[in-house]
């Protein structure tokens, strides 16, 4: 993660929900997920710590898009998509403090156990939504 991002960890249980990035303007904070995806505006602390408790771990469930091979293969490097990749639907399935595992949320049959890791932060490779389609 960022040098800069903070940890956020709930005060109810101690587990780390996501990241503030003090980078806003006017001493605003944005509150990230785990792989640093942003949650929110920019906002006080206690704005981005409370999005950060209520939505942080639950966040990670969604589906997510990324660019993937056809089929994917425990090797594919989602960092370096190639010009015959499409877009896929993942979920992640592991996360730890350095990278993030993904499958195919609707595998094909050759790769329904197939997994591809991502080092941290992510939100340059997996998408909330679906890509625009021009």
């Amino acid at each position: 993660m960022a040098e800069q991002w903070i940890a956020f960890h709930r005060p109810s249980d101690g587990e780390l929900t996501g990241y503030l990035d003090p980078s806003g303007e006017d001493g605003r904070f944005v509150p990230l997920n785990l792989i640093g995806h942003p949650l929110g505006e920019p906002g006080t602390r206690t704005e981005a710590e409370s999005v950060l408790g209520d939505r942080g771990l639950i966040s990670l469930a969604n589906y997510w898009w990324c660019l993937a091979p056809r089929p994917l293969r425990d090797d594919s490097d989602l960092r370096h998509p190639e010009p015959h990749w499409e877009w896929r639907r993942v979920v992640i399935v592991e996360l730890d403090k350095n990278e993030c595992t993904v499958r195919v949320a609707l595998p094909d049959p050759d790769e329904e156990d197939a997994v591809a890791t991502i080092t941290l932060p992510a939100d340059d490779v997996l998408r909330v939504g679906p890509p625009h389609r021009d």
